[in-house]
């Protein structure tokens, strides 16, 4: 029988993400690369500020978290809202800027299967998101009026 703590906690959900990012590296590691391609270079730098942009959004989520950072589902004991930053636009900028990251890194390295990762994490992090957002709208004060207001969950205009 599962530990209901580490059930209600979401391990699960942290370890399929964990196989996610794993995929990602090792694509990135062991993946095809796009050689030819006559707008590569370009491919590339737009990769790279992608991967800046996205690595930049989630230290910002990590950093205006502080101790309260956790990579379960379920908010932390004294969880309170957030809605500086980036979370002006978004509610999970983090995950928002995950996907930007390894977007970014498959398009830098012209890597079709590093690219992939951001499309799993954008399902898995709809899912994921779907799930926290239950529990957040019971337990952080005010976190049903700001869900209203701040209407996308990872990317602005688009989800």
């Amino acid at each position: 029988m599962p530990n209901t703590e580490s059930t209600s906690r979401g391990v699960w959900w942290v370890a399929v993400q964990g196989v996610i990012f794993g995929y990602f590296f090792a694509a990135l590691l062991i993946g095809e690369t796009v050689d030819e391609f006559s707008g590569l270079v370009y491919l590339r730098s737009a990769g790279l500020l992608i991967a800046l942009f996205g690595s930049g959004v989630s230290i910002w989520s990590v950093v205006l978290h502080g101790s309260r950072l956790s990579p379960f589902p379920k908010p932390v004991d004294g969880a309170r809202l957030i809605d500086a930053g980036p979370y002006r636009f978004v509610r999970h900028p983090m995950y928002s800027g995950i996907i930007a990251f390894t977007f970014g890194c498959g398009l830098a390295y012209a890597n079709i299967a590093a690219s992939l990762a951001a499309l799993m994490f954008l399902i898995f992090f709809i899912a994921k998101t779907g799930r926290e957002e239950e529990m957040l709208v019971d337990v952080v004060p005010g976190y049903r009026q700001y869900r209203s207001s701040v209407v996308w969950r990872l990317i602005p205009r688009v989800i």
